[in-house]
């Protein structure tokens, strides 16, 4: 039997802030992921925050990611900018989505003990496109509550953004289910270490003078995430979602560092998808 995230959060009661602060992972040129973190008090994420009622309220010391998705292939491009609030023990408490281009939207998912709100924003028009997208109109909001039996077997729920976090930590060591809402639904997500993989890597540590290049062979540290299939909750779900890649991901990380060297997926339209490390800033 697969162990929940019980057992998960016993193992990691809190989440220590990555090694990195900033990096970017590319497959040139079609897609690039720029993430950056930053560690900022309850009083800082307050106003950032969506009233609703039972959300969650900051506490303590809370985590800001921040991560832009670029997707270039043919003559079609999107974008993403993403941003996710959430407690050192891996409560999320808000993640914002912005799509730009056409028909682009700004969602936000607000975290409450018995579910979660999603709020999605569009302008009326050319002019409304160029204010902040949070005063642009709502169009749609609904309240997911979460099923009894994801309430029953789930410590707590997260969201898919906190992987990038999860994973620059030593965890796990061995399989480990966690629960996290992506898009309408909580997904029981399978994090697996399937043993190491040699990689050759070759990219920029650090800012401007100071930066230089990282070459080396390096043995990594092989996760396999795999998202379990749901218990049916009225319509079909829809697939889960990571930085643009659905389905099975493999994600391998340094040894040492614990540095996301390379993430690999399926990317819908486009197809099998390979992130590899190109630049990183350290705490």
């Amino acid at each position: 039997m697969l162990s929940w995230l019980s057992l998960a959060i016993q193992a990691q009661p809190q989440l220590d802030p990555p090694a990195w602060s900033e990096l970017r992972l590319e497959l040139p040129p079609a897609l690039t992921v720029k993430a950056d973190l930053k560690t900022i008090t309850a009083d800082q994420a307050r106003p950032e925050l969506l009233e609703r009622p039972g959300a969650l309220k900051p506490h303590g010391k809370v985590y800001r990611l921040r991560v832009e998705t670029r997707l270039k292939w043919f003559l079609s491009s999107k974008t993403w900018l993403g941003q996710l609030w959430m407690q050192p023990d891996l409560t999320a408490l808000q993640r914002n989505r912005l799509k730009i281009g056409p028909g682009g939207d700004y969602k936000t998912y607000r975290y409450a003990a018995p579910g979660v709100y999603r709020i999605r924003q569009q302008p009326n028009n050319p002019e409304q496109e160029l204010k902040p997208p949070t005063t642009w109109p709502i169009t749609n909001e609904t309240f997911h509550a979460f099923p009894q039996t994801v309430i029953r077997r789930c410590a707590l729920i997260s969201d898919p953004y906190a992987i990038l976090l999860l994973l620059s930590q030593d965890w796990p060591t061995a399989e480990t289910v966690v629960c996290l809402f992506n898009k309408e639904g909580v997904y029981p997500v399978s994090f697996q270490p399937t043993g190491p993989e040699p990689v050759q890597v070759n990219y920029r540590l650090g800012q401007g003078a100071k930066s230089h290049p990282v070459q080396a062979l390096i043995h990594a540290e092989r996760i396999r995430i795999h998202p379990l299939p749901q218990e049916a909750e009225g319509n079909d779900p829809e697939p889960f979602e990571f930085l643009g890649m659905e389905g099975d991901i493999i994600f391998l990380r340094d040894p040492k560092t614990r540095l996301p060297l390379q993430i690999e997926g399926e990317v819908p339209g486009f197809g099998r998808a390979k992130l590899v490390l190109s630049w990183v800033k350290l705490r």
